[in-house]
């Protein structure tokens, strides 16, 4: 309930900030610059239906994103970060491929993707792959070499030493950095769907419902609040994750007592 709490008041600071700006801009400019959070609240209410559906077809598609690089990143991370050779052949080339930016390779992903919807889950997931894909490498290497002594002594098998030290040891590090790249993938989200949606209605994404309402303010800025709780409503997600796989965290280190 604190937690709510803390994000109710959060919001409710937003609010203000929100309508302060707005009031400040009317007075100096004498028209409406920035629509206030009632306008854009009443706009999002009488498009009800295509922004619920908007907000769903992007949390769609960020969530199999974000699994799909769970699912890949994670083991290969964990793996070339751990092995000592996996690491000496391989982290060159992730560190050459994980600078570019999925939008740059776009004109060949829809070569070999085409331009359906596949297309903009395949960019979603290179964005947050590389973020996954570094996070784990890098707490993999962290891991004091005490912890692996100390298993490995009392005749673990490497799944074992997998199963109990590099997981329990990097988890927390790559679910921060996965609650970090959030906000990027919620900005790659509203680019596929704004740059790849075009031929969709106001319904197929929150991207495509702020530029398909682009001529209104309080629809657009209606859109960007949703892009707002879809971010805040997948940080949450991971926040849980974080406080419910970690438990050891607070019980005195990887594993439990």
């Amino acid at each position: 309930m604190r937690r709510v709490a803390q994000y109710l008041l959060a919001a409710l600071v937003v609010v203000l900030l929100w309508e302060g700006v707005s009031l400040v801009l009317l007075g100096l400019r004498g028209r409406v610059v920035i629509p206030t959070p009632r306008a854009a609240i009443e706009a999002g209410v009488d498009r009800f239906p295509e922004l619920a559906a908007a907000f769903g077809a992007s949390a769609m598609r960020f969530l199999l994103a974000l699994l799909i690089a769970f699912a890949l990143g994670l083991p290969i991370g964990l793996t070339v970060g751990f092995e000592p050779t996996l690491y000496e052949l391989f982290s060159p080339l992730i560190y050459l491929t994980y600078p570019i930016p999925p939008v740059a390779l776009l004109v060949f992903l829809m070569v070999a993707f085409g331009l359906g919807e596949t297309l903009k889950i395949v960019v979603i997931t290179m964005a947050l792959f590389f973020q996954v894909v570094v996070a784990a490498q890098g707490a993999a290497r962290s891991i004091p070499r005490t912890y692996v002594t100390a298993v490995r002594s009392a005749g673990a098998t490497r799944w074992q030493l997998y199963r109990h030290v590099v997981i329990p040891a990097t988890l927390p590090g790559v679910l921060t950095a996965a609650r970090v790249s959030v906000g990027l993938g919620i900005t790659m989200v509203y680019i596929v769907e704004t740059k790849l949606g075009a031929v969709g209605g106001p319904g197929s994404g929150l991207g495509r419902f702020i530029e398909y309402y682009s001529f209104s303010g309080e629809l657009s800025l209606a859109g960007v609040v949703g892009l707002s709780l879809l971010g805040l409503m997948f940080y949450a997600l991971l926040e849980f994750l974080d406080r419910w796989l970690c438990r050891w965290k607070h019980l005195g280190g990887p594993g439990g007592p």
